[in-house]
């Protein structure tokens, strides 16, 4: 299923609640509750404002494949504008499994000014290169609070991202096209804070990272950092910021795609959260 698709589905509970739910039924400060937090579903968008890519691919007649560079030598995007969106359930108050997806989808066009080499495809200077990097990454965690009060809890986590990444270069006249892609499942180790300022305004802190070398098929590392604050508007919604950066260097060893990529993005988040 499409990104997209699942947030049209995962976007109708969020409307539903917040129409059924009313600010002045709701008072945690009144009436002494405490707010609901069994599960979570969450959409945003997530804006870019800052990346920076290489990537390289040989191929099995061209040889060792150009390190590109997506912003500089095809004109890449390095601003986009993404939804994302994750959810959570909790078993009790100590352990909670958690599911997130995003796309980085970014488009360059350029009359490349040097000679690069992409699988077995050479392309030569003054030929105009229309260009794609789509990065779907999708991750499922465990989380285990082991601190957990009315005012903080501290959790740590692990689980899979998974990388479904692919690059595309093709004549802007159409009649060639070189694409590489992978599909790599990552390990992740993560950290989660977050602290009741107020009792509607809550800090957060998370983190994941990895490194991992599977059968020397697939190589690297991935840490993605968020810090940022959530205010609740009604007992069942509430509304959030948070500044990001993800960092991911891999090698990849495959019939599909046999070379490298470095990413990196630095962003910001607006979202929505229903509670349940």
């Amino acid at each position: 299923m499409k990104l997209q698709k699942l947030l049209q589905i995962a976007c109708l509970p969020i409307l539903f609640g917040t129409a059924l739910t009313s600010d002045e039924a709701f008072s945690a400060e009144a009436d002494g509750k405490t707010f609901p937090d069994r599960g979570m579903i969450q959409l945003g968008a997530l804006f870019v404002f800052d990346s920076d890519t290489t990537v390289s691919a040989s191929g099995a007649t061209a040889g060792i494949g150009t390190t590109i560079d997506f912003a500089n030598d095809l004109d890449g995007d390095s601003t986009i504008t993404t939804p994302s969106f994750e959810t959570y359930y909790r078993f009790n108050s100590r352990h909670r499994l958690e599911l997130a997806a995003f796309q980085l989808e970014r488009d360059g066009s350029r009359v490349i000014t040097r000679e690069i080499t992409f699988r077995d495809r050479t392309f030569s200077r003054s030929v105009e290169i229309d260009s794609s990097i789509n990065n779907d990454i999708y991750k499922l965690a465990y989380a285990y609070s082991f601190y957990h009060v009315d005012r903080v809890e501290l959790a740590v986590s692990a689980g899979f991202n998974v990388l479904d990444y692919e690059v595309r270069l093709a004549s802007s006249a159409g009649d060639f096209v070189e694409t590489a892609s992978t599909t790599a499942p990552m390990p992740v180790f993560g950290f989660r804070m977050d602290y009741a300022v107020t009792p509607r305004l809550t800090a957060r802190f998370r983190t994941d990272s990895f490194y991992f070398d599977f059968e020397d098929k697939i190589r690297g590392s991935l840490l993605e950092l968020q810090v940022g604050a959530e205010y609740r508007l009604m007992r069942n919604f509430a509304l959030g910021a948070s500044l990001s950066r993800l960092a991911i260097a891999v090698d990849v060893d495959d019939d599909d795609f046999d070379g490298r990529v470095d990413d990196l993005y630095r962003g910001a988040r607006i979202y929505g959260s229903f509670y349940f």
